[in-house]
């Protein structure tokens, strides 16, 4: 059972709407004042020493897809002018939840891209299980060495605003040629004006999602 005493807890339940499966099922940590990280009990992982800039955060394991942590991602409670802080380590290399969500990407062949952290937990939390995020607005080689070892069709989840529109243009411009050459397909699906994967699952259904019209992505 994860403990509501711990800050990182009261803002991911209370203010993020996640649950403690969720919590669980992607280590969500704290670390506190001082630097000492609260985890669940059966993250196996080796978290590094956090300095200072880490301190009064909600912790965010990131792990490769054979489940070695590589780095951490931090989102300070406290007054901050970053969104989240990270350890260095190489992001073109990995993407947040394929080692917990690679089973379900195989079975259904499909993989959904969101761009953070919380973009890809919520929807996990509301059925899409064969979701990643990027953890960032790029795409490398090796991120689609990885999605095409588990799936055929990747679709990009954005938001419906100019954010969103250069997000798309990104990618097209991203994915060589050579990777529509072979049989995976590439598409994307837009949300509400307004909204984000976050925002859209924490009033919408599963179902609501599918439902949304998917349009190829073309380079």
């Amino acid at each position: 059972m994860i403990s509501q005493i711990l800050p990182s807890n009261k803002y991911l339940v209370n203010e993020r709407k996640l649950n403690e499966e969720s919590i669980l099922k992607f280590h969500l940590g704290y670390v506190d004042h001082s630097g000492e990280i609260y985890i669940d009990a059966d993250y196996r992982g080796q978290l590094p020493k956090l300095d200072k800039r880490f301190y009064h955060s909600t912790l965010f394991p990131i792990q490769s897809v054979h489940g070695d942590t590589v780095a951490v991602s931090c989102r300070p409670l406290g007054p901050s002018s970053m969104k989240y802080i990270n350890t260095n380590y190489e992001k073109a290399d990995h993407l947040y939840g394929l080692y917990q969500n690679y089973k379900d990407i195989l079975k259904t062949q499909k993989v959904y891209v969101a761009e953070g952290n919380l973009s890809m937990i919520t929807p996990w939390q509301h059925g899409l299980k064969n979701v990643v995020a990027l953890l960032g607005i790029n795409i490398s080689h090796t991120q689609l060495c990885l999605l095409n070892r588990f799936a055929k069709s990747v679709c990009f989840m954005v938001d419906a605003d100019k954010a969103g529109e250069n997000f798309i243009e990104k990618m097209g411009q991203q994915i060589p040629s050579k990777y529509y050459d072979t049989d995976m397909k590439f598409s994307f699906v837009a949300f509400p004006k307004g909204q984000d994967p976050d925002s859209y699952f924490q009033d919408h259904t599963l179902q609501n999602f599918l439902d949304l019209p998917e349009q190829e992505l073309s380079i």
